[in-house]
């Protein structure tokens, strides 16, 4: 039997991730001109690609920190979340390294902002694959609630086998759903500035 009540303090916590993550973000954003590996990073990514970048790693680090305390609080390993996190970093690491290749090739953002501005496929394919999934570890997604215990059960549960391992915990629930609906959408748009690449560097 599942227990669907959300605590207030995770909402809280929730609420207090997003918001941070976003403004870390647009402070690194803008000051990231005065360090010089963020500078780099920012002009090999391109000004759009950067934040995204820099809105998922924040995200993530923020998210698993802040959820972590509750979750210590109540005697809950720590592990399984983290080492999730983890994994959620080498893909996010993975994308960083792809957008790295395909900044410098990829169209640019048109100054007129018409509707189907080639330009804006980078972006939504950087959102498509990393925002909805930082969303998802803000909104606690590492740290799913447990199952209540069934009163009728005669042999208790052990506390070190109630808990999936990290790439458990990325296979179920919405952590799973979001990625795989992020990619069905992403994927499209990736195709789609592949194309526009080729069609620039043929032109």
């Amino acid at each position: 039997m599942s227990d669907h009540r959300v605590r207030p303090s995770r909402v809280v916590i929730s609420t207090v991730a997003i918001v941070a993550s976003l403004v870390a973000t647009v402070w690194l954003s803008s000051e990231a001109y005065t360090i010089g590996w963020l500078d780099d990073a920012q002009q090999g990514l391109r000004d759009d690609g950067f934040a995204i970048i820099a809105c998922y790693a924040v995200g993530l680090v923020l998210g698993t920190v802040l959820h972590s305390v509750p979750a210590l609080l109540r005697g809950r390993p720590l592990a399984p979340a983290w080492g999730a996190a983890g994994l959620l970093a080498v893909y996010g690491a993975a994308v960083t390294g792809f957008a790295w290749l395909l900044a410098g090739v990829a169209p640019a953002m048109s100054s007129s902002r018409h509707r189907h501005d080639p330009g804006a496929l980078y972006t939504t394919w950087l959102v498509c694959v990393l925002l909805p999934l930082a969303a998802v570890v803000c909104a606690g997604g590492l740290f799913p609630r447990r199952t209540a215990p069934d009163p009728v059960a005669v042999q208790p549960v052990r506390p070190d086998r109630s808990e999936p391992g990290p790439v458990a915990l990325l296979r179920r629930g919405p952590l799973l759903v979001t990625g795989v609906f992020g990619w069905l959408i992403g994927g499209v748009v990736l195709i789609l500035l592949l194309i526009a690449i080729v069609i620039k560097i043929l032109a």
